[in-house]
């Protein structure tokens, strides 16, 4: 029935092409004649003004035109017109030609929408034929049809009742699942808070630490400096020590020298002392042979005053050997006094460079203590920077731990919420189902809600037609009474029959009024679900909507916090590797400065090794200068003692001499007494 009735109808595109068709050619045929009439009523105009123009003009105008005009090129207006009238033969040739085509168009379309005027009707017969047909179908099969729809509405509502006990029930647990994801995310925006928090605490903290360690390398470039210059100063004490160490040497060298000179001097000079008074015995006990001799004999006088001359000369030479041995003892002690002052002098300036070298080596141990303490502290400063870099790295391994929970917790958040959104996605699609099956449902409730009007506007009709009809046979009846005695059986019949029609249109109307409640109630239950699904959608949305805007803030709170934990965590990785590196820098200066402590530990001890060496030899020194100087003395009593001997030596020489002149003299007096009295006795 439903395809008889589709296909039996016109569709839009015949009855468009029937009812279209025409009117553009109706308004071509009609713009057609319109431009046919412009064009005669132009030509018209043109033709009478060229005319007036022609009669108007004089011969003369007319002889100066052709002057002025080119050659074969006069002016004719009959020609003109004669030329211009076949092209307007032709327009209008191929106007009327078209206008009577468009005619014969408009002619067979006529009678092609009569055609099908006729087809419409017949068609409309038809669907009036087909409508009265489905009207009484209706009629007879409307309870059954309308059963079988409650039925189907029911089960429906069946179904719809169980999908919203299973939304509440969903919604329910979406509800647990929205509480348990509000106390998670208090729990991580408490979380975030606590970092947020400590977070300006592990800035301050830094920052102190950055500014510790500021000062410290200000007091270490500070020591740096003290030991630069300690260090300069040592190295040109210990330059200044060598120095002195080798001229100390060299003089060391040269006083050995002397001294072995002066010792082997010495004892030249004892061997000739000792030679001197074995010749000054020799000649002694030679000089008492001589006295003796002279004594005994006379004779030998002349070879004793050869002898004597001999050993005058002799004693000549001896003085003149002892006058050298003055000048050679006046030169060795005036070498020694020499010798003397500038070994003094060297003792002075080794002494005074000593007592340098003593306070430079205090302040040196001074200095060393200083650094030692200073070192000591800055060992105890860098265990402690070591502490707290431990524990700064232990924070940054809790924060890196942290930040790897947080985006754990982020990512779970993340892969939470996009369970929430797809979850949300099939709870807006199951809502969008729900609406979609509740709007067919209140579509079908209202079709079904207006085919019971109809029906009981219908059967009200029917009830008041049969009301009606019962009063006009109740009042022909009555007025037929009388009448109709013969005829009350068959009006007995007619009654029984009446009345159990009756009956059955009560027993009718009865059980469509219970199915009608039973709808009555079905609609206003349906529309009470309608409502409580309607405001049971708008709480979803809302709370939709809710959920969606706290999603949001959320996300764009962690999307806030993320970035500036990650700034955060990027300006800490930055500094604390600006620190590992300024400790790690730190820790080679520090190693290479102990480095070069225990050199200079080194060095110190073997400085203080060979001062040890030093005093050693100084004291060695000491007592060889003592001995010296007791040898020294022991020659110069010697030498004195010499000296008080020789002068003695001479006195008694001189006094030898003396006496020895005198017992010549004497002699020589006796002799020439002798000689004297030799010749008086000769003569």
């Amino acid at each position: 029935v439903y395809e008889g009735i589709y296909f039996g109808y016109p569709s839009r595109r015949h009855s468009c092409s029937l009812v279209n068709i025409p009117s553009p050619c109706v308004n071509k045929m009609i713009s057609h004649i319109e431009d046919v009439e412009s064009k005669i009523e132009g030509h018209l105009k043109q033709f009478e003004t060229s005319l007036e123009e022609w009669r108007r003009a004089s011969p003369e105008d007319l002889e100066k035109d052709r002057k002025v005009a080119k050659p074969g090129k006069e002016v004719k207006p009959k020609e003109e017109r004669d030329e211009k009238c076949p092209e307007l033969k032709q327009e209008m040739e191929t106007l009327l030609s078209e206008a009577i085509f468009l005619i014969k168009s408009l002619e067979t379309d006529r009678a092609e929408a009569e055609e099908a005027l006729k087809r419409q009707q017949s068609r409309k017969k038809k669907i009036n034929k087909k409508i009265d047909y489905w009207s009484i179908w209706r009629l007879q099969e409307m309870p059954m049809a309308v059963q079988k729809e409650h039925e189907t509405y029911l089960r429906d509502i069946l179904e719809l009742r169980w999908h919203v006990e299973n939304k509440s029930y969903k919604i329910k647990h979406l509800e647990e699942q929205k509480a348990a994801w509000e106390e998670a995310n208090g729990k991580v925006q408490a979380d975030i808070d606590y970092m947020n928090e400590h977070s300006a605490l592990l800035n301050s903290k830094l920052m102190q630490e950055i500014q510790n360690l500021r000062k410290y390398s200000k007091k270490k470039s500070q020591v740096m400096e003290l030991y630069r210059q300690v260090h300069g100063e040592l190295q040109d004490a210990i330059e200044d020590c060598e120095k002195l160490k080798l001229k100390i040497i060299q003089n060391r060298e040269e006083m050995e020298k002397d001294i072995e000179n002066d010792v082997k001097n010495m004892e030249a000079y004892k061997n000739q002392m000792d030679q001197l008074t074995v010749i000054f015995d020799h000649y002694r006990n030679l000089i008492q042979n001589v006295n003796e001799s002279i004594e005994k004999n006379e004779e030998a006088m002349i070879v004793t005053l050869k002898e004597a001359q001999s050993s005058s000369d002799e004693l000549s030479a001896l003085r003149n050997t002892l006058e050298d041995l003055k000048r050679i003892y006046d030169q060795l002690l005036w070498r020694k006094k020499n010798y003397e002052s500038e070994y003094e002098e060297i003792l002075q300036s080794f002494r005074s460079s000593k007592k340098a070298w003593d306070n430079e080596l205090a302040d040196v141990a001074k200095d060393f203590s200083d650094l030692s303490v200073i070192y000591n502290k800055l060992i105890e400063e860098n265990k402690k920077l070591e502490m707290d870099i431990e524990t700064t790295a232990d924070s940054i391994r809790e924060s890196v731990r942290k930040k790897s929970e947080f985006e754990s917790d982020i990512q779970s958040l993340m892969i939470m919420k996009l369970k929430n959104e797809e979850y949300l996605r099939a709870l807006y699609k199951d809502a969008y189902q729900i609406g979609a099956v509740f709007h067919m449902t209140r579509y079908k409730t209202e079709e079904i809600e207006e085919k019971i009007a109809e029906v009981r506007r219908k059967f009200q009709g029917r009830e008041d037609f049969l009301k009606k009809i019962t009063r006009i046979e109740v009042a022909n009846g009555m007025m037929l009474q009388k009448k109709l005695f013969s005829l009350q059986e068959e009006e007995q019949l007619e009654r029984e029959e009446l009345l159990r029609r009756i009956a059955i249109y009560s027993l009718t109307l009865a059980e469509i009024e219970e199915p009608l409640l039973q709808m009555e109630e079905n609609a206003e239950q349906i529309k009470t679900i309608h409502i409580e699904h309607f405001n049971r959608l708008g709480d979803i949305i809302a709370k939709r909507e809710d959920v969606k805007t706290n999603v949001e803030r959320t996300k764009e709170k962690l999307q806030l916090r993320g970035k500036k934990t990650q700034e955060a965590l990027t300006e800490t990785e930055a500094k604390h590797s600006i620190i590992f590196g300024e400790i790690e820098a730190a820790k080679t200066k520090t190693a290479f400065y102990q480095d070069k402590i225990a050199t200079l530990n080194k060095e110190i001890e073997e400085r203080e090794k060979a001062r040890i060496i030093l005093s050693e030899l100084l004291d060695i020194l000491r007592e060889k200068h003592a001995s010296v100087r007791f040898k020294k003395k022991h020659i110069q009593a010697i030498y004195d003692h010499l000296i008080h001997e020789k002068v003695a030596c001479e006195e008694r020489l001189d006094e030898e001499e003396q006496i020895h002149r005198n017992l010549v003299a004497m002699r020589q007096k006796t002799l020439e007494d002798l000689k004297g009295k030799c010749e008086d006795s000769y003569i």
